[in-house]
């Protein structure tokens, strides 16, 4: 399964590994795009960061290449969680994954793009 395994397992209601990211996507709505944080992403949803509160209860998450129907099922301030309508799959949790490590690295390397403080 890859790196995939690395992942810590879901605890309580969860009931697929979740990745943590903490990378830009987009929240495609009826009304507009929201640049917003992809916080976490599991097979079955998201959770995301919103530059505001007024976001409609469904929409497209988009992350890289990849994009994925989804209702929100919480709010908490400017935190939201998203349920898949139909679940992603482990190459795009692995591919997603993959990306977030290489930029991790670039970031810490000063890459492209990349200011230090």
């Amino acid at each position: 399964m890859g790196e995939i395994s690395l992942i810590a397992q879901g605890f309580g209601r969860r009931k697929s590994p979740r990745l943590r990211l903490d990378m830009p996507a987009r929240l495609v709505t009826l009304d507009r795009t929201y640049p917003v944080v992809l916080e976490n992403l599991s097979e079955g949803g998201a959770r995301i960061t919103l530059p505001v509160a007024d976001v409609a209860v469904v929409g497209v998450l988009r992350w890289m290449d990849f994009h994925a129907f989804a209702d929100v099922v919480w709010r908490e301030g400017l935190s939201v969680g998203l349920q898949f309508d139909t679940p992603i799959s482990l190459e795009m949790l692995e591919a997603t994954q993959t990306y977030h490590l290489q930029l991790a690295v670039q970031m810490r390397q000063g890459g492209p793009g990349m200011r230090g403080c």
